[in-house]
């Protein structure tokens, strides 16, 4: 694998030499380490407008590189002992497309996995872009690439048997659902499915889960409204139905700026909700949309029982250019608070006005 700032070479490779099996529908992870603490970082939307691949594509070996983007996000996803993003394109082949009927190159998902995603839910408002080819090209593409997958099925079959994801991590089992509000007012072509947020079929799947011996539960949601850096009432209504049935966190994607993060109060609980996570590479430089967070979740084991005890934010700014300091062409480098430092003086300037905007909205 490429690694393209070396200071991270041996700790990628640590990272995926403990990756676990990667069959679709139970993930094991390394579970003879000592240390009982697990970590899960989630990132939100992964689009790819037209800009976006022609920046990625190479001449040279001609292909669409995108892994050079992560250079600077590798250590905190390899550091995680699992990766969750939402894939917002389909991979629906060529020709290419951007907005509004997205279709990305597959090495956008070969890449995603060689920066260490393990996850990536689809079920969004672009599933169903290109239709039922579309759709289940996209699935047979993650699953020749061995990335785990929920939120879109070829059929209801599928879906009951791959529902929920189940990932096993130093032998606690977490179960992963994910839902969309919509798809853009595209039917969702027969046979296949895309998990709709309906709180009847959202409940099954919370008791399935738990008849699955899930330990824990987290739904992650493409929900509220665009470009809006507060959370709607409907997905407070939401995330306090799940909170209620059980859940143990709720990461949300869609609105492409941050929202705030949360707890939710139940009876015996806090449930930790991240509103909108933003996005994570897209081609939109307006204030609030030209960048996101990482959250950060720990798990340990409290009272023999493994609990969320870490919920954090990590904010990012998207940064659309090329210098002496990055190594790869032209792109859309995704740069956190910490690596700043690699920017220009004129693109630092604008990043701080992302992270102190994004630290305002995550303190509200």
């Amino acid at each position: 694998m490429r690694v393209f700032l070396p200071i991270f070479m041996l700790c990628m490779m640590m990272f995926h030499s403990c990756k676990g099996d990667d069959s679709q529908q139970e993930h094991i992870a390394d579970s003879s380490s000592v240390d009982s603490t697990i970590t899960l970082v989630f990132a939100g939307d992964m689009m790819s407008h037209m800009p976006m691949v022609k920046a990625a594509y190479n001449p040279q070996t001609k292909r669409h590189d995108y892994e050079h983007w992560f250079q600077f996000l590798s250590d905190t996803i390899a550091s995680a002992d699992y990766a969750i993003a939402n894939l917002e394109t389909p991979l629906g082949g060529e020709p290419y497309s951007g907005y509004p009927m997205f279709s990305a190159p597959d090495s956008f998902a070969e890449d995603l996995k060689k920066v260490g995603f393990d996850v990536l839910v689809t079920a969004n408002n672009h599933t169903v872009d290109k239709g039922r080819k579309g759709l289940e090209r996209t699935l047979s593409v993650l699953d020749s690439l061995k990335i785990s997958h929920t939120g879109s099925f070829r059929n209801e079959a599928e879906r009951e048997q791959n529902t929920p994801l189940m990932i096993t991590i130093k032998g606690i089992k977490i179960a992963i659902l994910s839902y969309t509000y919509g798809t853009n007012g595209i039917s969702v072509p027969k046979p296949n499915v895309v998990n709709l947020i309906d709180h009847a079929r959202m409940e099954k799947d919370i008791i399935k889960a738990r008849k699955d011996s899930a330990d824990l539960i987290i739904p992650v949601i493409h929900w509220g409204v665009e470009y809006q850096t507060y959370e709607h009432p409907s997905q407070v209504k939401t995330a306090e139905f799940l909170a209620s049935k059980g859940v143990d966190a709720i990461i949300g994607m869609h609105p492409h700026v941050v929202q705030p993060n949360k707890y939710i109060k139940t009876k015996t609980d806090s449930i930790p909700v991240a509103y909108s996570l933003g996005n994570v590479v897209a081609n939109m430089r307006d204030r609030y949309k030209d960048g996101g967070i990482l959250v950060r979740l720990t798990i340990k084991q409290v009272n023999d029982k493994p609990r969320i005890v870490g919920f954090e934010d990590i904010p990012f700014w998207v940064w659309k250019g090329s210098s002496k300091e990055v190594k790869g062409i032209h792109g859309f480098y995704i740069v956190p608070e910490s690596k700043k430092y690699v920017l220009p003086a004129s693109e630092a300037k604008k990043a701080q006005v992302f992270y102190d905007d994004t630290r305002k909205i995550l303190k509200k």
